[in-house]
């Protein structure tokens, strides 16, 4: 076997699996790629947008039989706040760590649409206990 194609083998598994982390990453271009990350990351975010406002939304204004209400709703407003602070740094870290590169853009973007994709599902999960809890 030519070293060619062993190096084309070896690199394989690694295409394989940067697709499934970052499915922007099988499109053409770097500019087809950016604008893929770009509006899945938009998407992600107003998805997470969505679940965040129906859950304060869900929360009461008042305390209610002994339940801290106010300080819940507060407290979540703070810790969103601060998950904010932490997602810009830590992507803000992976855009500096691919500094030069044509993906670094690409790799901004997956870093915060993961993370929205990650807080959505904790906020959807508190969402549903809120919802049994009420059933």
């Amino acid at each position: 076997m030519n070293k060619i194609t062993l190096a084309f083998l070896t690199l394989l598994p690694v295409a394989a699996f940067a697709q499934q982390v970052d499915p922007c990453l099988a499109k053409g271009t770097p500019q087809e790629m950016n604008a893929c990350a770009k509006e899945a990351d938009q998407k992600a975010q107003e998805k997470l947008d969505t679940v965040y406002k129906a859950l304060l939304k869900q929360i009461p204004a008042q305390d209610q039989e002994g339940i801290p209400y106010v300080a819940t709703k507060k407290q979540l407003r703070i810790a969103q706040k601060e998950w904010s602070k932490f997602v810009e740094q830590d992507c803000k870290t992976v855009s500096i760590y691919n500094k030069g590169s044509i993906l670094k853009d690409i790799e901004y973007f997956s870093c915060t649409r993961l993370h929205a994709e990650q807080r959505t599902s904790d906020l959807e999960r508190f969402l549903s206990r809120r919802s049994k809890a009420k059933s």
